[in-house]
């Protein structure tokens, strides 16, 4: 906003020119509101009933104002909401100080209005990170405020930082639990004058459970407050105890970290707080969702044993609720437990649970199973590694059930696209030779119901799409080459058609330039290439999914590296390696490997003849390898077959190796591991 004569405004909103008057100023708020939310303009009877009868306008007033900004949110309410504290105090500041308290039409901000802003911040949209900044410059400005003496008085409240603490909760932006901690730790403080309530506990906590997924010591730092919070609890009746959720804050930290010894320990604060609740904390017992976030915990943790365990914590709550506890496993209770079961490939287990949700179903249990339940199963059968042709036999009559189940009236039991998914892939890692033709057949039926025939809820995606190359990839069927770039080409074509659901992934593309690689194809490193170029065009062309990865460079090497035929066919894949190995090179957003190090050798090797000009650019690769930390087994085993034990010797001259093996350094930056362009 500008003033008269092109000066820019105090305000965000506000012109300058209806900031002459109260009336004029309240009036313009309203009716923006009003304007922006119909369902407002309905309700506020009130404030309209004020601005018909031409009343006299005060705080009160105001402050209504601003609470409705924060109850229908727009995406001005912030900017909005802290123009009318502006005004609010610029019409204090201009009054003298005996009119300001004898008049109540002067609308001096209080706390509450204070309070209203922040919240008007907390819910606009579109400002993300930004907001949780915007409240702190509004507790900024009310210090100043209070120390120039306009608003003498006015100070924040527990609420108000609660607000600050839970904008930074909400913000994401990196370091914010940190910040919302430091609030608290202020709060804490006892010459602030502004003590903390489970709510600011509680929210600093779910701060650490947001950020958990890429800070390892979150799960442990909000257990630190929690244990802060129970001393500070202990030592003073007035001070705020444990809540369940607080509790259930933590172990949500734990839940979402993901790392190992979570479950450990998220089992450990179940019992605490267990123990608590036996010693007369009564707002500290465990309910449904705590239940579910230590069996995630566990889930997550990949500990040892940790599906068994899970699975007997929904025992326990299975047997509190047959004795009429208010504990009642919901349908993510025993999800949870599927998922576990899943993760470590125990199907049996996995389908005898699927059963007994059945059974307790049909004596009124509200967890029935759903389609995320079946997939978990299925999903199990496709990591069991006790019998392949058993998984698929059995994934087949568990999908079979769930469409009879549908087909006689259970509308809440349908098979959609994860289902689907699901069953593709016990079949895709099976390995039985009519893999090929089932999973073809799946995608086809998804094809015909989902793209075709608009049911959306069976209509494959890209990783169905990955899952059926990825079959054609293991099948080693002398058809896999024409499979993969049939399967692909109809990929890209319903996309073409607007299907954003399909869009050709780089991980899609890299299956089929591995498909190449294992093919037969005297041409396959030009066919792998070109499949590359495709990937590029798609990611010129706005597709960022398809941006080439690593894989699908080393997938090109590998191509060439396999090629046999003539010396022409050679010379040709010998230069497919040579340009894509400077490709990724000089890539601007990726790096080699150490698989594409040994790769390329592995082309030198076999489609180069030896002479001194292999053993210069032998030597050339393998220096450049040493200095970027890349030399890893299979690069050492490539040079080992490259070349005599002299020559090798000689490379090493000028460091320091023991036994002929190379320093450390060579390999600081290699990540052992098998390669595989599944991963």
């Amino acid at each position: 906003a500008t003033e008269e004569g092109g000066r820019r405004s105090r305000y965000n909103i506000l012109p300058g020119g209806v900031t002459k008057s109260v009336e004029d100023t309240f009036g313009y708020a309203y009716n923006l509101l009003c304007e922006s939310s119909p369902s407002y303009a309905k309700e506020s009877s009130e404030l309209s009933r004020l601005m018909e009868n031409e009343q006299k306008i005060g705080t009160y007033h105001f402050n209504q104002l601003i609470f409705d900004l924060a109850q229908y949110p727009q995406s001005f309410s912030g900017l909005l909401a802290q123009d009318l504290l502006e005004f609010m105090v610029a019409r204090v500041a201009s009054t003298p100080k005996k009119e300001r308290e004898n008049n109540p039409n002067v609308p001096k901000p209080t706390v509450e209005t204070i309070n209203g802003v922040l919240k008007a911040w907390m819910v606009t949209p579109n400002y993300h990170d930004a907001v949780a900044r915007r409240v702190e410059s509004v507790l900024a400005k009310l210090a100043g405020w209070q120390s120039d003496g306009t608003l003498w008085g006015v100070t924040p409240d527990t609420v108000s930082y609660n607000t600050c603490i839970n904008c930074w909760k909400q913000s994401g932006i990196p370091g914010a639990a940190e910040r919302a901690t430091e609030i608290l730790v202020l709060m804490e403080d006892d010459s602030t004058n502004i003590a903390p309530d489970a709510i600011s506990y509680c929210s600093c906590m779910s701060a650490w459970a947001e950020c958990a997924a890429t800070n390892p010591r979150a799960g442990a730092n909000a257990e630190a407050i929690l244990t802060r919070m129970h001393s500070r609890g202990k030592e003073n009746d007035d001070a705020p105890k444990p809540t369940t959720r607080c509790f259930n804050a933590v172990l949500l930290a734990y839940a979402n970290g993901k790392q190992k010894g979570g479950g450990k320990r998220a089992l450990e604060l179940l019992r605490f707080m267990e123990s608590l609740h036996s010693e007369d904390y009564v707002d500290c017992q465990p309910d449904s969702y705590t239940f579910n976030i230590v069996m995630k915990a566990l889930t997550n943790s990949k500990e040892t044993g940790a599906a068994q365990k899970a699975n007997q914590l929904l025992r326990r709550m299975e047997r509190s609720n047959d004795k009429g506890s208010t504990l009642q496993p919901d349908i993510f209770s025993y999800n949870i437990v599927l998922d576990a079961f899943s993760r470590i490939g125990d199907a049996e287990s996995a389908e005898k649970l699927l059963q007994q949700m059945y059974d307790r179903s049909e004596r009124g249990s509200i967890a029935k199973p759903n389609a995320h339940s079946y997939t978990a199963v299925l999903t199990a059968w496709a990591r069991n590694g006790d019998g392949k042709a058993v998984a698929t036999t059995r994934a087949e009559e568990l999908f079979n059930n769930f469409e009879r189940k549908y087909a006689a009236g259970e509308t809440d039991v349908q098979a959609d696209t994860s289902v689907y998914n699901a069953l593709i892939n016990v079949w895709a890692k099976s390995g039985e030779r009519k893999a090929l033709y089932r999973v073809t057949q799946i995608l086809s039926t998804m094809e015909e119901l989902g793209l075709q025939g608009g049911d959306e809820s069976v209509a494959p995606n890209s990783r169905t799409y990955c899952a059926v190359l990825d079959c054609i990839a293991r099948s080693r069927n002398f058809k896999a080459y024409n499979k993969a770039l049939e399967v692909i080409k109809r990929m890209e074509d319903f996309y073409a058609e607007g299907h954003e659901s399909v869009r050709p992934c780089a991980r899609a593309y890299s299956i089929v330039i591995s498909t190449i690689a294992r093919s037969r194809k005297r041409d396959k490193a030009v066919k792998a290439q070109e499949m590359l170029r495709r990937m590029e065009s798609e990611y010129v062309k706005g597709n960022v999914a398809a941006r080439p990865t690593v894989y699908s460079y080393n997938g090109v090497l590998n191509a060439a590296a396999f090629t046999s035929g003539d010396e022409r066919d050679q010379e040709e894949a010998f230069r497919v390696a040579c340009l894509t190995f400077d490709e990724l090179r000089i890539s601007e957003y990726l790096q080699p490997t150490h698989v594409s190090y040994g790769t390329f050798l592995k082309s030198i090797r076999k489609l180069m003849p030896d002479s001194e000009i292999r053993e210069k650019l032998v030597t050339s690769v393998f220096r450049r390898c040493c200095k970027e930390g890349l030399v890893g087994e299979m690069v050492l085993r490539e040079m080992k077959a490259l070349s005599s034990p002299d020559f090798y010797q000689s490379l090493m001259t000028g460091y320091d190796t023991k036994l002929g093996i190379p320093p450390k350094s060579f390999s600081a930056n290699v990540v052992e591991r098998d390669y595989d362009w599944r991963e």
